[in-house]
This record gives C-alpha cells, sequence and structure tokens, in this order.
C-alpha cells in the first residue's frame, strides 16, 4: 500500500516540478513520496537477506535514472536514490559502531550529504535515523520539519508529516512478484517517460 502511494504521489511532484512549477498543489502532493521511499529503504536494510546486493540494486537504479533526472530538471545534482544510497550506508555504520563511535555519524552525515550537495541532504538521514528507531516518529518528524523550516526555508515540506501518520497507524502491505519489481524499477521508467513526454510535446 505505502509503495504504491509513494509512487504516484512522486509522479505527480515530477510532472509539476517538470511542466507545471506555477502549480503549487503538485510539490503539495510530492511531499508525501519522500518519507514513504525512505521508510521503504529502512524496512527493506530490516529485512533484506543481503545487504551487498541491495546496495547493489540500489546503485543501479540510482545510475540508470541519472540522465533522465538531469535532462528533465536541468541540473547536474544527484538523483533521490543516490542520496538514500548514502544514508543507507551511514546507516548501517551506525549500527555496527560502539555507543561512542555513534556521535560522530550525524556530523559525518552532515559533512557528505550536504558538502556534496545530495538531494535533500542531512534532513534524510536523520528522517532515516527517525524510522529506524520507529518511536514517537509523527513528532519527530514534526519537530525535524520545523527544524528545516526555519535552517532551509523549507515551507512545503511541513506538509511531508502525512506519511509519518500512516506509517505510526496503518500496517503496510508490500508489493509482491512483478507489482514488486515494478516498484523497484518505477523511479527511472517514470523519470525517462516524463523526459519524453516533453521532447514528444516540443515535436507539436
Amino acid at each position: 500500500m505505502f509503495e504504491t502511494i509513494a509512487m504516484i504521489t512522486m509522479f505527480i511532484d515530477h510532472l509539476g516540478a517538470a511542466y507545471f512549477p506555477d502549480q503549487i498543489w503538485f510539490r503539495i502532493v510530492g511531499r508525501i513520496s519522500m518519507p514513504l521511499y525512505t521508510y521503504g529503504i529502512v524496512q527493506g536494510y530490516k529485512y533484506t537477506h543481503s545487504f551487498k546486493r541491495y546496495l547493489l540494486r540500489l546503485i543501479i537504479i540510482a545510475l540508470a535514472s541519472q540522465y533522465f533526472y538531469m535532462q528533465l530538471f536541468h541540473t547536474n545534482q544527484l538523483n533521490m536514490v543516490f542520496t538514500l544510497l548514502v544514508c543507507l550506508i551511514l546507516m548501517k555504520y551506525h549500527d555496527q559502531t560502539t555507543s561512542k563511535a555513534k556521535y560522530l555519524i550525524i556530523p559525518l552525515a552532515a559533512c557528505i550529504l550536504e558538502v556534496i550537495e545530495f538531494d535533500y541532504g542531512i534532513y534524510a538521514f536523520l528522517l532515516m535515523l527517525i524510522f529506524r528507531l520507529n518511536k514517537n516518529i509523527v513528532w519527530r518528524h514534526n519537530l525535524l520539519n520545523i527544524a528545516f523550516l526555519f535552517i532551509n526555508k523549507w515551507g512545503l515540506q511541513i506538509f511531508s508529516f502525512v506519511p509519518s501518520i500512516l506509517i505510526a497507524n496503518y500496517e503496510n502491505r508490500p508489493l509482491k512478484g512483478v507489482a514488486r519489481n515494478f516498484y523497484r524499477a518505477f523511479y527511472p521508467l517514470h523519470l525517462a517517460f516524463l523526459y519524453l513526454m516533453g521532447i514528444i510535446i516540443t515535436c507539436f
């Protein structure tokens, strides 16, 4: 269920960002997708039988998406899957280090995610930790949004707490089989579709 909502809301968000930048409701709806994808990464990390294969799958998705991401949004920035990939590695390090070393994780994450300017930056890693702890996620997510409202002036990000309400109150029903594979491939596929749609529109 969460995966389906994530795909639909991400498509709406990117459609609006690429072709209807003045229509803010696209972006408001889109705030739902990023937390759900982040939660999905945390769950995948929790239940995967092979961390290396899970990491490799994300690398393939990130690389397959990058060209279309750059062309669609006219940017040289790395796409969101690269952010989640780095956050996943940092979370693995967080889980394997001693209690004292854990205090170094957030400064390390800040240096990597902010200096290189990954999409969402340190916000993504902090949200991933909130979902990983899985305690009081709604109010913690709200506090995170309020903090970044002042830090980065992310007003629209306030709406992203909605998925945390879903996660806290409803049980997810993960996609299986072909639907699961479609979910995994959806990020590069929808970017390619939106990019090609733009080319077709300019031809007419």
